[in-house]
């Protein structure tokens, strides 16, 4: 059924009956302010594969890792994925809404609409046919729809201006949680 999905930072929605570590704090820096959290599986009883544009892709398995940011005051929510210290993926759902406590946890509201960049920091934006069935169906309004492109065109273009920045604070965010 298509409807906009509550999710939260941990993925319990997802991973609910698995072991994983999690840590969460609220994060203000020059370059962001929200929600981070740090996932890693250490009881996943098989591989998370999931299809790709470049095939099937594991994108969570025991030592995985998964850096969630819900920013404050914005509609998305990243997600970048780490295995053997390196990032293969950032998986970035557009939102509704944002709802992020004081000590960083944060539930979002999922719009349907994601954009996905690759280990080479390439982006794919997807389920545009999602969105649009959301729009004809009546689940989101027109504003939301305009919202959810926007949002998705501009965290591309942010993302191809500042590719290597941005990287480079990733890293950092996810080093200072795992002494949380």
């Amino acid at each position: 059924m298509l409807e906009i999905k509550e999710k939260n930072l941990d993925r319990r929605e997802w991973y609910g009956d698995t072991d994983r570590d999690f840590a969460c704090v609220y994060h203000k820096d020059q370059h962001f302010e929200g929600g981070v959290g740090l996932i890693i599986f250490t009881g996943l009883k098989a591989p998370d594969m999931v299809d790709s544009p470049s095939g099937s892709l594991c994108i969570a398995d025991n030592g995985y890792q998964w850096l969630e940011l819900a920013p404050k005051d914005e509609y998305f929510v990243i997600t970048v994925m780490f295995h053997d210290d390196k990032i293969f993926q950032q998986y970035v759902d557009i939102t509704q809404k944002n709802v992020i406590s004081a000590d960083g946890d944060a539930v979002f509201y999922d719009m349907f609409l994601d954009v996905v960049f690759n280990e080479k920091g390439q982006a794919d934006i997807i389920d545009t046919e999602e969105l649009d069935e959301a729009l004809a169906a009546g689940i989101i309004t027109d504003e939301e729809y305009a919202l959810a492109k926007t949002t998705a065109d501009r965290v591309v273009k942010f993302y191809c201006e500042k590719y290597e920045a941005i990287e480079k604070k990733l890293f950092e965010y996810r080093d200072t949680l795992f002494s949380v």
